[in-house]
């Protein structure tokens, strides 16, 4: 059995940008996650209670309730998305007919996994479900296959290193807005950001900050943002506590909060090579103190380290990546104050995926992606040379030269 469950919460996430989806839209497709959602908790139960034909019997039908809407989600999520959400039912209907020694049948489904990008090959490996048929020349013909794919580690260390541009100087240059905007000004004092922050120095300003908002407000998949971005809206949206924010909604409800506080920030979205099912965003923060700009998950209330214990940036970490350099996540990094996040699970496999090329927006300024306010971010992407993104299509600057990009704020 899969243990991530498949609760359509990228296309959640997608509803966040989407700018021609109806309010009538984002209901029907909530509602067809609370669906799924549904289905999958009584496969989990099923799969407590050995009955693996009742397993094959609900992943059948989340596979027909997807294919029966196929016409509405595939222009919304794509088709290598809708796919990917029915590569995870056939990986549990394999695991169901390998529990039956039924060989033919999960062979099958695994097979039909992988044609639908089902990418996860270290649970293969490990996944008791499927013990009868581990061992046999296809089940490692197929992990191969796999690898080839989605050794995520791999695939980073491979991309071509970053160049220079001679040309630097001429291009724009990246802002932040003033923390004396009125609109920021409002945002300090809707969370009381300076009793947040407390008395120390820079660096435990930033940490309480982030934890604040991490405790505030859940990671929340299973929903689209709010309709207006900005931080007190959206904040505003999850006060009664029926629902949290996506990793782009905390991320940029935290960048206007280090912004209300005059301290340079970034939301950034960390991109895999290949877009299969998702990607994460997460925050970069100058600091003055350190000199350099710091990696910030209010998602998983992360910050990474060398083994001396010295923050780093997401530059820093992506080369310690691929060069093999030890890094680690602050043992404090959790999921909603319910799961603990590992450094091999969230840098290793997770961020080693989403790391492969970054975007930001040259201004940083309160309710950049709000619609009411009518901004448009202004993308820029940090590309490895000679890569061309298979999916992201935005409009905006490219570049090959990390220390332009990583520039610190003037």
């Amino acid at each position: 059995m899969k243990k991530f469950f498949v609760v359509l919460f990228f296309a959640c996430s997608l509803l966040a940008t989407a700018d021609d989806l109806s309010l009538e839209d984002m209901h029907r497709i909530d509602s067809l996650s609370n669906a799924v959602r549904t289905v999958q908790g009584q496969v989990k139960e099923a799969f407590g209670k050995k009955d693996y034909v009742r397993v094959a019997e609900l992943n059948y039908r989340a596979i027909a309730m997807v294919d029966s809407n196929k016409s509405f989600l595939e222009p919304i999520l794509g088709e290598r998305q809708l796919n990917a959400i029915k590569g995870y039912f056939h990986y549990d209907l394999a695991c169901s007919y390998s529990r039956r020694h039924m060989t033919e049948g999960a062979f099958y489904h695994l097979q039909q996994a992988v044609n639908y990008d089902y990418s996860d090959w270290k649970h293969m490996l490990e996944d008791h479900d499927l013990d009868n048929i581990r061992g046999n020349a296809r089940f490692d013909g197929i992990v191969e296959n796999i690898r080839d794919r989605f050794d995520y580690l791999s695939i980073l260390k491979k991309a071509a290193p970053y160049t220079l541009n001679e040309h630097a100087d001429t291009l724009p240059t990246f802002t932040y807005q003033a923390p004396d905007d009125a609109n920021l000004q409002r945002v300090r004092a809707y969370f009381n950001l300076d009793k947040v922050a407390g008395n120390g120095d820079e660096i435990s300003k930033i940490k309480n900050i982030m934890t604040y908002i991490h405790n505030l407000i859940e990671h929340d998949g299973q929903h689209p943002n709010p309709e207006h971005i900005n931080a007190i809206d959206m904040a505003e949206a999850c006060k009664d506590g029926s629902r949290g924010l996506n990793c782009r909604g905390l991320a940029i409800l935290l960048n206007e909060c280090y912004l209300s506080m005059g301290i340079p920030s970034r939301y950034v979205t960390c991109m895999p090579r290949e877009y299969i099912n998702d990607c994460h965003v997460i925050n970069a923060v100058w600091s003055n103190q350190l000199g350099k700009w710091l990696w910030i998950d209010p998602s998983f209330n992360a910050w990474v380290t060398d083994k001396k214990g010295n923050m780093l940036s997401i530059q820093e970490v992506r080369e310690c990546l691929r060069n093999g350099t030890p890094v680690e996540v602050n043992k404090q990094a959790n999921w909603n104050n319910r799961e603990k996040e590992t450094t091999e699970n969230y840098l290793y496999n997770y961020m080693a995926k989403n790391l492969y090329y970054v975007i930001v927006s040259l201004n940083q300024e309160f309710g950049l992606e709000d619609s009411a306010i009518s901004n448009k971010p202004h993308d820029v992407k940090l590309l490895p040379p000679g890569y061309t993104p298979d999916r992201d299509s935005r409009d905006g600057l490219t570049t090959c030269d990390d220390q332009w990009f990583w520039q610190a704020p003037i």
